[in-house]
């Protein structure tokens, strides 16, 4: 697959036998199957050709009784690449909240539709679990999810963190969880922030800085927040959406992958147990689906089995 990436690090494998996806060479190393999708239904690594149009998720202008049978036969069949199957999914609402549910009992498991969702599962951004054999998944168009394993307790999470979740910590939260629930210790954990948007095209307002200043700190918020100058935006940025910025003081642009990066840091996880993507899905439009990239047609799922048994 044709992939810019934003420098020159090993940090995912490629995969395309049967539906293509990547995976964390960390987390590949570890033993634990995990996943993150294109747009691609197949992919011919000789040829450089595939068929685009992978439909993972339901969409909000889609009628769900009708496109939910699609997207969970495309998710098995990912599911079974990976030596898992629906039956051992879970899945959150996701709804740009910190939230994360603890799932500890089989009940949790599977769910039919997206509309399906029990009240403890709604509005829910992350899950985490020492349930063996469970399936984790996330969705995301520019959102990256966040991979959590602690391989001495057996336990593991996946978080959904889009703007509003990082600036919640939400991955400190699931550890939180999975240290409180599970006796886990975050320096037994290993992390993988997936792909997303990068810094150079996650343009944001004044109040999206504002939020984090007072949150997070000023100091904080300096370093994940960057004020372009105007005209300086990526070419991926100016590419696709047509436009820099508008004149004067220029935009906020967010960095994503070190906000997450800081707050696993912070939770107590070392640093040589983090894998942080290089990989912008803006910036490769062509092999992911983008909502800043104005191409949502449908998401990307990302997919972590708690392969450790009890």
């Amino acid at each position: 697959m044709k992939i810019r990436f934003s420098d020159e690090n090993r940090i995912f494998n490629q995969h395309s036998d049967g539906i293509p996806y990547l995976s964390f060479d960390m987390l590949d190393r570890l033993g634990v199957p995990n996943l993150y999708t294109t747009r691609y239904k197949n992919y011919d690594e000789a040829s450089g050709t595939g068929e685009k149009g992978l439909r993972l998720a339901v969409m909000k202008t889609e009628t769900v009784e009708e496109a939910s049978p699609v997207c969970r036969a495309n998710r098995d069949i990912l599911a079974r690449q990976l030596g898992s199957s629906l039956s051992m999914e879970l899945v959150t609402d996701q709804k740009h909240t910190n939230y994360v549910h603890v799932a500890t009992c089989e009940e949790d498991l599977g769910v039919a539709t997206v509309g399906s969702f029990a009240m403890h599962r709604q509005y829910v951004d992350g899950i985490v679990t020492d349930i063996p054999g469970a399936l984790l998944t996330a969705f995301g168009g520019d959102c990256p999810p966040v991979y959590i394993i602690d391989p001495v307790r057996k336990a593991a999470g996946l978080v959904h963190a889009g703007w509003k979740g990082t600036l919640g910590k939400i991955p400190q939260v699931a550890i939180a969880q999975m240290t409180v629930k599970f006796g886990c210790d975050p320096a037994d954990m290993y992390a993988a922030i997936g792909p997303g948007v990068c810094r150079d095209c996650y343009e944001m307002g004044d109040e999206v800085y504002d939020a984090f200043a007072d949150k997070w700190g000023r100091e904080d918020a300096d370093r994940v927040l960057k004020r372009y100058a105007p005209g300086t935006e990526s070419d991926a940025f100016e590419r696709i959406i047509g436009r820099r910025a508008e004149d004067g003081r220029g935009k906020y642009h967010l960095d994503l992958r070190e906000a997450n990066r800081l707050t696993l840091l912070r939770a107590g996880v070392p640093a040589d147990h983090i894998a942080v993507s290089n990989v912008c899905t803006m910036c490769n439009v062509d092999t992911f689906y983008s909502y800043r990239g104005r191409a949502l047609e449908n998401e990307q799922v990302g997919m972590l089995v708690n392969s450790f048994g009890k």
